[in-house]
């Protein structure tokens, strides 16, 4: 039996969560914020502490010690399964919000989708099914499975073509950004000059 298990077992054979979280909240709070930083999600520290008490309120409810066992996974482990999952539940319902409160917005908003006076794509940065895509995603207001039987392809590829374009759309504008800066940074010194 590991150490730690051990250490939470209460009287009884019985696990105690009050050992668990007042002796391992710091390694609880650790292992959501390596998450998510290795994950690259933005997330403010209330949101972390946010997705503290859904891993207490999960573990708890689902009475997860209980059905621990230490055969298949180390404690740690099992820990971490908890915290991540619960860690892209909420950022996944947070997402889903945003595009809500976005969708309800309706000065952005046509009968499809994003005014057209709004969307534009910068030429030549996109494939053809990239721009597809993106234009269907965006200006018609479509969803991936109505994209996917539009195109004649799957969700999943859909889901791809998408990343894949922003992305593309990212690099564009962070490369256009940088050399902006350096032009009006020249200017600059050419004038001071």
């Amino acid at each position: 039996m590991s150490d730690i298990l051990i250490e939470i077992q209460g009287s009884h054979g019985q696990i105690s969560y009050d050992t668990l979280f007042n002796k391992h909240s710091n390694l609880i709070f650790k292992l959501i914020h390596n998450f998510v930083k290795a994950k690259n999600i933005r997330l403010h520290s209330s949101e972390i502490d946010d997705i503290y008490q859904d891993v207490a309120l999960k573990i708890f409810k689902n009475d997860y010690l209980a059905k621990y066992n230490e055969e298949k996974s180390s404690f740690i482990t099992w820990l971490n399964i908890i915290c991540r999952t619960t860690a892209i539940d909420y950022y996944r319902k947070k997402m889903r919000w945003m595009e809500s409160v976005l969708s309800d917005s309706g000065s952005l908003q046509t009968e499809g989708g994003i005014d057209s006076t709004l969307f534009s794509l910068p030429s030549g940065v996109l494939t053809s099914r990239q721009t597809e895509v993106i234009t269907l995603f965006f200006k018609e207001g479509l969803i991936t499975c109505e994209i996917a039987t539009c195109l004649g392809i799957t969700s999943r590829t859909v889901r791809s073509i998408k990343f894949q374009a922003l992305e593309r759309l990212r690099n564009h504008y962070e490369t256009s950004a940088a050399v902006h800066l350096l032009q009006t940074t020249d200017e600059t010194r050419r004038k001071v000059s």
